[in-house]
């Protein structure tokens, strides 16, 4: 069985590998290649965010909708998006040559072509290329089928690929130069794209809508904590079946003691998990889900009009239901768990946003305003937005600042990717007990303080000097678990505000305020910021609106 999920794998590795090659690199190039301004790279980065809001559900329908175009979709969408980036490679000389033609000398002439040339280039990669992610997600989830609860296994790859990447391209170009970064990311383009268009789905189970239930398998209990007493056996979904594993079991158990070993049993493939995807536990009598996903994300439709709306919550559904089984799989573990099982049940944001390509249907439950308009929620998902803004004013403009700033070698800022991934990792991974052993008010603030004293840090850092390059890579440690703390308690906050039917909406809402409106307007102000008033302020307004989300926050706790 293992071999069989190579496929997702390195759909994932090869994915994240174009993600982590030229992509985090192109604040850089925009300011050393393309002379934009930090007002004019805010604007082109703040492009990605808005339209990914838009592009993940719509490219998502597509796929759900026609199971037998999910591959080849895949390879044309970052066929297209990847040409748009490649041509960014061949920008400045293109202009430059234009600028001789031309006999015009001016350079805020050349300036404004480059940034009208950088936003259609940046807009069709956000509208064809960056939604892939999402549709790798959703392969994934179709792929492993009743298996589903791999999927974290599989996703772990992605995680592994971009830290190392984003490290490989650093180390490229302190060696050759910032067109390196572009080769790197050619490389694995045409490696995904081939891979995809060998990738069939949706060809070898078809189903009925009279086969598949509505209703979900599980209660009404947030994603990562258990709320579920001892008549939760009785409420079971029929299709539920029931396995007693005995302690004899736990020595070859996926759900192994050491952390350390179940990551590399992930890694390298050998876990028995997937050789047994059967989803053992610790001597306890666990339930495994044949719910609605495990059936409707492989579904093989022609007939569109009938079964449109089974089709459109294909993702959706199944992502919420993996999520759910890997929540009350870690509920009744004992000891150390899997780390692919960890990360099962925290969505990504592209899944979550495909969550909106349920509007509109029939069967689709809306969000209640009486909901929305509870002052603990409404003032939650503001919290969501004013952090997302503050967090992208750095995040967006972190290279620029290390190498502009602190004139810090692209070989070190290299190693941020490895650095930043191992720490949000980690946090996710220790996530649930957190929220077992803390409230979310003391985690949300926890993560609020340390971005805030994050952005003093770097106002203190001197440039060309090496302690500032070792204390500004160890802020990535910071960075990590901020990020992965406040989406992971985010997550489990809003599916507690959320009845079942409507979390997967929710998470949608969550994803678009923090991770597509939030990043918008924060590269977009961060760019303002950093071209007036300079860097320091940059920090300071950050941590300005950092303070007023927390404030936000803590008004209705």
């Amino acid at each position: 069985m293992a071999h069989y999920f190579l496929l997702p794998k390195l759909l994932y590795l090869f994915l994240f590998a174009v993600f982590g090659s030229a992509l985090p690199y192109l604040s850089i190039y925009y300011d050393q290649a393309l002379h934009l301004s930090s007002h004019q790279i805010g604007i082109v980065l703040a492009i990605a965010p808005f339209i990914q809001s838009i592009a993940c559900p719509l490219w998502t329908i597509v796929a759900d909708r026609k199971p037998s175009w999910h591959g080849p979709l895949m390879a044309v969408l970052l066929a297209i998006g990847g040409t748009s980036v490649m041509m960014l490679m061949f920008l400045p000389e293109w202009l430059a040559q234009e600028d001789v033609n031309a006999n015009t000398g001016d350079k805020g002439q050349d300036t404004s072509r480059a940034m009208l040339f950088v936003a259609i280039i940046e807009l069709i990669f956000a509208f064809f290329g960056q939604p892939v992610s999402a549709l790798v997600d959703s392969a994934t989830l179709k792929i492993l089928g009743e298996h589903k609860i791999l999927y974290g296994n599989q996703r772990l790859w992605g995680s592994v690929s971009n830290g190392i990447n984003i490290l490989l391209v650093g180390v490229l170009i302190s060696s050759i130069n910032i067109q390196a970064a572009f080769y790197v990311f050619g490389v694995f383009s045409i490696c995904f794209i081939l891979l995809a268009l060998f990738t069939r789905l949706g060809e070898e189970h078809t189903v009925t809508a009279s086969e598949i239930s509505t209703s979900h398998p599980y209660e009404d209990s947030p994603l990562l904590k258990d709320h579920r007493g001892s008549n939760y056996a009785s409420h079971l979904h029929p299709t539920e079946r029931h396995t007693t594993y005995s302690p004899a079991q736990q020595t070859s158990s996926p759900y192994g003691r050491s952390f350390f070993g179940t990551l590399i049993n992930t890694i390298t493939g050998r876990g028995k998990q997937e050789q047994h995807p059967s989803n053992a536990m610790y001597g306890v009598e666990a339930s495994r889900y044949d719910s609605v996903a495990s059936h409707a994300n492989t579904v093989f439709l022609e007939d569109e009009d009938r079964h449109m709306d089974l089709m459109r919550i294909t993702t959706s559904v199944a992502a919420l239901d993996v999520q759910a089984e890997a929540s009350d799989m870690l509920a009744h573990s004992e000891g150390m768990p899997s780390l692919g099982l960890v990360l099962s049940r925290i969505p990504t944001i592209d899944t979550s946003l495909a969550a909106f390509a349920t509007i509109g249907q029939t069967n689709n439950s809306a969000i209640g305003k009486s909901t929305l308009k509870d002052p603990k929620v409404w003032t939650f998902l503001l919290m969501t937005l004013l952090l997302g803004i503050a967090y992208a004013m750095v995040a967006q403009f972190l290279f620029l600042y290390l190498r502009n700033d602190l004139n810090i070698d692209p070989l070190f800022i290299g190693w941020t990717g490895p650095i930043g991934g191992v720490t949000e990792v980690s946090t996710f991974y220790v996530s649930r007990q957190l929220l077992d052993y803390c409230s979310v008010t003391s985690l949300i603030t926890f993560s609020h303080v340390v971005v805030i004293l994050r952005n003093f840090v770097y106002i203190s850092l001197i440039p060309n000097e090496w302690t500032s390059t070792v204390i500004a890579l160890s802020m990535q440690l910071v960075s990590g678990v901020s990020y992965a703390m406040i989406w992971s308690t985010s997550v489990s906050e809003v599916d507690s505000f959320f009845p079942v039917d409507q979390r997967a909406m929710a998470q949608g809402i969550l994803a678009a305020l923090f991770s597509g409106l939030g990043y918008g307007l924060g590269s977009i102000l961060g760019g303002v910021v950093y071209e007036q008033y300079g860097v320091n302020r940059l920090f300071e307004v950050s941590s300005g609106i950092t303070v007023l989300s927390l404030l936000v926050f803590l008004s209705k706790r």
